[in-house]
Order: structure tokens, then sequence, then C-alpha cells
């Protein structure tokens, strides 16, 4: 959003360059015009690049960059460099022996192979992750699939191997738990075992405490600083070396963009204090936040980017408001809210609090802890009984923090604008504590547009792409009633052990950040239409995430799920269903089918509701069969928007039952490339013979129906253009 043309970007613009001329300086008049071409210039350039039309190298050879590579179960992935182009690739190694090849302390180097080249998709649900920024971010054109794979190792020194290799080393040296906060803390990487640990930071919003920046860089540097200083140097000479350390340090830990902040804006500081140049803490921040976009063009596309440099600007105005170090933190948190719930919909209540307790205990242990735990596993062998009580106490800090949490409100995702509008109160507040003016107006202000994102007056309906699955969500204006009909899941196959991959859960990348983009922190009706795992699959994980306050299941299916039912949280209350039910308050979902359900695909539970002046059908996995039961108990049903039943196979979608429904819009919900062949040809001409308008989630992405109380039907809107 932030490298594509909008409108309110003109403006702004505009904006800046009144405030700039209206200073008369002709040196900061011609300074900015020059950044300004030079950066833009140097921005179109790599943006061009990147997004040229996506060729295969002829040589099919990459270089295998070391420390990106990722085994998970029989799952591949690295960066490999060919042509001078970057590509992430993804494989499916054959064997186990294959797997311990890519496992082992020296991976191959280089790799032949024969794939299919594509580019990353765009976020593909409203609120959800942006997987193409994140390749640009990164300066990398494109993705393979692998289909075959030759490797070879070549002798020869690489600081990505020798960073791989440090890795391993901790890995072999340490237990899980201290392997992973030395490796996330010293070398800036986040291992497999990783977010076992860290769930007490995660939950309370406190995880970029692990996220390598200021304050590591400053621990780092400082202390190499202070070395020197001891040591005698003088200033220009301990410059030189700082910004040798301060170079490799960032190469070291991966490149990383908040190190790479970091260690420009101490550089700077630092540079400018030996040369005797006069600079306020602004204008400091100005030439790193310059320096950073001529290194890293793109360094907004990535939200460790965005956070990184807003975060940054906060600290440059905190001393000017308060010098007590517990009020800049409380203040921080505070500030950074615009900027938090524009990238995770959420703001942690203690996140300041916890922040303030918790940075003494890195400066002073943590940090200190993990340096001398990465120096030793170089030789020196620590006593198994040191190892286990530096553990223990590292467990015991997660489980003090796991005693103080507190839910992270969730607020909704702003527009655009409302960002913007943010962003200038935000300004106004920090003029007006530094000046020691009233508050209240702009705290009012402030909170009037936090309640415009949280308790947005439009109503959607949203199909949202699970991939081979099912999830609907529908929202009334002002979240007066929520309602999700199914959770989506992935299906699981038999597999040897060495296949079988870390779980990961769906939901966290589709269907919880749409929930909580739209300000949603609990569904008031969850319905399951029937027991398959692409349907319920998300279900508990879902539960633990947000709440549920009603779950509905087909008469009789809840004897297959007993288990599961009595793993959710004691809040939810859970009803069974038949032919006939009535579901919600203010909307009224009518229960068509099934009478009796076994939880398969024919008993699905079918529902017909009216929202936004259209009427939907949702059919679940109801077979032919099912279907012509529905219109024989139902003859003079029909609907504007049928979500068509098992993701468009060939065992649903009777002629008689569409003849009958007789719907303007068809949505098939299904997986991109999907082994089943869904939705078939067969399926796809019953629709078009009948001129039905047809909205796929493999094509689209997620389809969704956004209205206005009082301004008649809304619109139907699909998050990708598909020309195909």
């Amino acid at each position: 959003m932030l490298y594509r043309f909008h409108w309110i970007w003109l403006v702004l613009f505009l904006l800046l360059l009144i405030r700039i001329g209206w200073t008369k300086s002709r040196e900061l008049i011609a300074l900015t015009f020059l950044s300004c071409l030079v950066v833009g210039v140097r921005s179109q350039v790599c943006i061009t690049r990147l997004r040229a039309p996506l060729e295969m190298p002829e040589s099919d050879v990459f270089k295998v960059l070391e420390d990106t590579v990722k085994v998970n179960g029989s799952s591949l992935q690295f960066i490999g460099v060919a042509g001078r182009k970057s590509y992430r690739l993804y494989y499916q190694l054959p064997s186990e022996k294959e797997q311990k090849l890519w496992l082992s302390a020296a991976p191959p180097s280089y790799v032949l192979i024969t794939g299919e080249s594509y580019k990353a998709d765009s976020a593909r649900n409203l609120g959800g992750f942006n997987a193409l920024d994140y390749d640009y971010s990164s300066g990398i054109v494109g993705r393979v699939d692998v289909q075959n794979l030759k490797t070879t190792t070549v002798k020869g020194f690489s600081l990505h191997r020798l960073r791989y290799s440090w890795f391993m080393r901790i890995q072999k040296k340490l237990p899980q738990r201290l392997s992973s906060y030395v490796n996330a803390l010293v070398i800036g990487y986040k291992d497999a075992f990783f977010d076992e640990w860290i769930t007490p930071y995660k939950i309370n919003g406190i995880l970029h405490l692990f996220t390598l920046s200021g304050m590591h860089v400053q621990f780092y540097l400082g202390s190499f600083h202070l070395l020197l200083k001891r040591l005698g140097m003088t200033k220009e000479s301990r410059l030189f070396v700082l910004i040798v350390i301060g170079v490799l340090f960032t190469i070291l830990t991966g490149r990383n963009i908040s190190v790479l902040r970091a260690v420009t804006a101490y550089l700077i500081t630092f540079s400018c204090d030996c040369l005797g140049w006069k600079s306020s803490r602004l204008d400091q921040w100005s030439i790193s936040l310059l320096a950073l976009l001529l290194i890293r063009p793109l360094i907004l596309y990535s939200v460790g980017g965005r956070l990184s440099l807003f975060f940054s600007v906060i600290l440059v105005y905190l001393p000017q408001l308060t010098e007590k170090r517990w009020k800049q933190t409380l203040l921080f948190s505070f500030l950074a809210f615009p900027i938090l719930i524009h990238e995770f919909s959420e703001w942690s209540i203690t996140s300041g609090i916890l922040t303030l307790c918790l940075v003494p205990v890195f400066q002073w242990f943590l940090l200190p802890v993990c340096t001398f735990l990465f120096v030793t596993s170089f030789g020196l062998e620590l006593p198994s009984n040191v190892l286990f009580f530096l553990e223990k106490i590292v467990s015991l800090i997660e489980r003090l923090i796991s005693l103080i949490t507190l839910p992270m409100l969730t607020i909704g995702k702003p527009s655009l604008s409302q960002l913007i509008v943010l962003l200038i109160l935000t300004g106004v507040l920090i003029h007006r504590l530094k000046y020691k003016q009233r508050l209240m107006s702009v705290l009012v202000l402030l909170v009037l547009v936090t309640l415009s994102i949280s308790y947005s007056p439009y109503g959607s309906a949203s199909f949202i792409d699970v991939g081979q699955g099912d999830s609907t969500l529908i929202k009334l204006p002002f979240k007066r009633e929520t309602f999700l009909i199914d959770t989506g899941g992935q299906l699981h196959f038999k597999q040897e052990g060495w296949q079988k991959r870390k779980q990961t859960h769906l939901s966290d990348y589709t269907v919880i950040p749409h929930i909580k983009s739209l300000g949603i922190s609990k569904i008031d009706h969850v319905i399951i239409t029937h027991n398959d795992a692409d349907h319920m699959g998300e279900l508990l994980h879902l539960s633990k995430e947000i709440k549920i306050r009603n779950l509905y299941i087909g008469k009789g299916s809840e004897k297959k799920i007993l288990p599961l039912l009595h793993e959710l949280n004691k809040y939810t209350k859970i009803h069974v269903v038949t032919k006939g039910d009535q579901v919600g308050q203010r909307v009224k979902f009518f229960v068509l089918a099934p009478i009796l359900s076994k939880g398969e695909n024919n008993d699905s539970i079918v529902t017909y509701f009216t929202a936004g002046h259209k009427r939907f059908l949702l059919s679940g996995d109801l077979e032919k069969s099912g279907e012509k039961t529905v219109i024989e108990d139902y003859p003079k049903l029909e609907a504007d928007i049928l979500k068509i039943g098992h993701h468009g196979s060939n065992t649903s979608t009777d002629t008689s039952f569409i003849d009958t429904v007789n719907p303007e819009t068809a949505v098939i919900s299904v997986g991109k490339n999907n082994r089943y062949g869904h939705p078939t040809a067969k399926t796809i001409d019953t629709l078009e013979r009948q001129q039905i308008s047809i909205l796929r989630t493999d094509h689209h992405g997620m389809i969704y129906y956004r209205w206005l109380p009082l301004f008649g039907s809304g619109k139907i809107e699909k998050m990708i253009d598909f020309e195909g």
C-alpha cells in the first residue's frame, strides 16, 4: 500500500513540500529535492526489477544461501541465487537420507533443479498476510516449486555457511530452550522450537524484545565502544573500528532491517559527535532514514521495516516529553498504538509495563548470558548443572510473565484514511505533551476514531480463502451480531515419522487475522456444517484465539467429536440443531437440513439467511441427493448468492437444484492448484449454462459482500482481479 499510488499520499507529499518551502531555506529545499530524486530513482529501479515478468534462469543452477535453509518434516525451503536474482525455493524431500543431508552442519552449496517459477500472492484475505510484499522487502523476485533436485557441496568460505554453522553448533551444544534464546538474541535466528518458548511474550505483546534492534545494538556496539575507549583509542579510530564491527554485525545477524536501522542510527550519532557536527536527534533520524532508503529502498514493504522506523521516530521525541524512564516506556506503548493496530489489529494493555520491567532483565541478564553461552560454544564445555540452572531461570521468567497475562484489545485494522488521522492526532498529542498543553480534546478524538474502526457501520459476508476448505464470516453493522460457518482446516494423510511436519495452524494466516481485522474479539454463533477436517479442523485453535459464545452442530454428529467438544472453553455453549431450527437474533439463519446427521458430507447443515438485502444459501458439502431433498422440502427456495457444495466437485451442484435456487452469484471455496481437480468442468458448465456469475477463492482470493444500512444493496468485491 505504501508503494502504490493513492490520492492521500499525493496530498501529504504536497503538504510536505509547502511546509519545507515555508522555511525559505534554499539549502533545505535543495537537499529535499535531491534526496527525493535519488531515493525515488533508486526505489523505482528496484521495484521495476522485482515486478518484471518472471523467467526461470537458463542454467537452473542455484547458489544456496545456507542460513536460509529450513527443513520441516519432508518439506524443504531455502533462498537460492541464480543470474544475480534471489528466489525462494520449495521442495518435497523424497527420502529420510536426503532430509538428514539438509539437516547436517554442511548442507549443499549448489543445486541443479527443474521446476516451475511463479510470483508470490498478494494478500488473499482482508487483514491477511501479504506474501508478495514480504518477498519484495527481502529482494526476492519469485518462487520456485522444485520438481527435481541434484545437490553439490563446494568447499570455500561463505558468510551464509558460517552463520548456518553457528546455528547448528548452538543447537548441538545447548539445551533446546537455551539454544533458541541464544540463536534469537545473538544471531537473530528463530529456530523450529522458538515459538514453543515465547508464547507468554507473544500473548502480552512484548515479542519485540526478541527482535534484534536498538536495545541489542546498544548493548553489543556499546560494549565494544567501552572496550575501545578503555584501550585508549581516539574517537576517530573508534569510529572506524565501530563501522567495521557494525557492518559485520549486520551481515552476521542476517541483514535484519531493525538491526540495519539501529546500527545506522548508532554510527550516525557517533559520527556527528566525532566530527563535531551539531545536529538534533530528529536530524540524525532523518539522515539514518535516508541512508536506509538508499541501502534498502523497499524497506517499507515489510512489517518489521515499518515498525522499526515508526518506533525509532517516537524514541526521538520521548526525551523531550519526560525525563523519567518509566514514563517514557508507558508513553511509547501508547504512542505506538496507531501502527500496532494497523499491522496486527490488536493492542496490548500490559506491553508498556512489561517492557519497562523486562528491559533491565534483557540488558543485564539475558543478553550477557546469551553472549557468554555463544562465545563458550566455540571451545569451552560448560557443566550440565550450570546449563540446567540457567534454563530453569529462563523458564521461571516465562512463567512469571504468563501469570500477569491480560487479553489483547482487538481494535480492528484501520483504513488508510483512518490511519493517517490517527498519526496526525498522535503528532498533535506529542506537540501538546511537549509544551504542557491540554490533552482532553485530542484524547477524545483518538477514542472516537478508534471506535469508528472497531464498530464499523458496514456489514459484511466474507467467503474466506482457506485453501481447500470452507469458512464464511458474517458481521452485522456495528458488530451487533457475528456468525462463522465452518473454520477451515487441513486434511492430513498418512505419513512416516520423518515426513511429519511441525504443527502449524492454517487459521493463524487466514480466518483469525480477518476476524481480528474487523475488530471482532468474540463470535456470537459458530456453525459447523459437518465433521470433515477441512471444515472444522481449526475449531479448537480458533476457540483459543477468539471467544466463541455458541457452537452449533448437526443432531447426531456430536458423537464422533465428543473429545474435541470437551476441550472447548467452558464459556462456549454447545447446541445441537436439526431441520427447522433457527440460529441468531438480529439475523435469522434458517436450518434447512439435515434431520439427523452422522457428520458426513451429505449430512451437512444447510443454512439460509438474508443480510444487506441479499439472500444467501450455504450448503456445506451437501451432495446431489441432499440437494434434491432440500428443494423437495422447499420448492420455492431462491437465493441471490449460493455457496456451491463440496468445493465444486461432481458429487454436488445438481442441475435441478441450480434451476430452483436460481442464484445471481455462485461462490466456490476451493484450494489453489488442489489435487482433486476442483471445481470440475461439469460443475462450471452447469453454472455457465444458467449464466450465473462464478467467483472462486482459488482465482479471486477472499470474496466478500459489504453493505451499509439504509443504503439498499451492497457490493460484491474480491481480493484478486483474476484474468484467466
